[in-house]
């Protein structure tokens, strides 16, 4: 076989598998500042190290969601442990005309592999939360999908702030920026609350709208035992009340 074979073959996608609550996956990965360690190295990953062929990385956020990386390049092959390690990889080149290419530089592939990090955390996160809540917004229950987003009540950079269903809420991607901003405030009771300086505004129906949520319960999630932490809430509803007061 051809090396322009092989390497054709090896341009392909690689899945991590996501399993339902409480079940085992096939595969163990792990992912580090080096980038994810593949368990269970196949033949063609070994000809993809050999060759520098870049790969689509699906990482699996709920069961049959994925999300894609392009480009990734197998580094390391251990035939010892039977894995590989994948790193993140860029476009480069001009606009009209760019391929995959690996970053050499080390300090290049932990940035690539940070932010690699974070989308993998979001999008696990946003596979969690949005479910819970059927996929609709908790303040207005619009249900188009493209357009929710999943909330940290916590921020994830804070104590408390772990990516479970209990520290998030499904928010619409208004209501999301409103509650980032603190114009939108949820209570400890699951009651909507508007900034007062936005209830005395008079600008429009959007804001109008808006303003229609004040005091509206929140849609919960269906199983009892994923609703908004309380505590969370209560710690979040501080800050909303100190800065929407100022």
């Amino acid at each position: 076989m051809r090396d322009e074979d092989v390497r054709s073959s090896c341009f392909a996608s690689l899945d991590v598998l996501c399993a339902k609550f409480g079940e085992d996956v096939p595969y163990r990965d792990g992912l580090d500042a080096g980038g994810i360690y593949r368990a269970g190295a196949q033949r063609a990953l070994r000809a993809a190290c050999e060759l520098r062929a870049p790969l689509v990385y699906f990482i699996g956020t709920r069961p049959g969601w994925y999300k894609p990386f392009y480009p990734c390049f197998v580094v390391e092959d251990d035939p010892l442990l039977r894995r590989v390690l994948v790193t993140k990889g860029e476009m480069a080149g001009p606009f009209d005309e760019r391929e995959p290419v690996l970053a050499e530089d080390p300090i290049e592939r932990c940035y690539a592999t940070r932010e690699m990090r974070v989308r993998v955390h979001q999008a696990r996160f946003r596979g969690r939360v949005l479910p819970a809540y059927r996929s609709q917004c908790t303040i207005c229950r619009l249900k188009e999908v493209r357009l929710l987003d999943a909330a940290h009540i916590v921020a994830d950079t804070a104590e408390g702030g772990e990516a479970v269903v209990r520290n998030g809420v499904s928010l619409c991607a208004i209501h999301h920026r409103a509650f980032d901003q603190d114009l939108v405030g949820i209570d400890a009771d699951y009651t909507v609350r508007i900034a007062p300086r936005l209830l005395e505004e008079d600008d429009g129906p959007m804001l109008e709208l808006l303003k229609g949520f004040q005091a509206q319960t929140i849609q919960l999630p269906q199983r009892k035992a994923w609703p908004p932490d309380r505590d969370r809430l209560a710690l979040r509803f501080e800050r909303f009340l100190e800065r929407s007061s100022a």
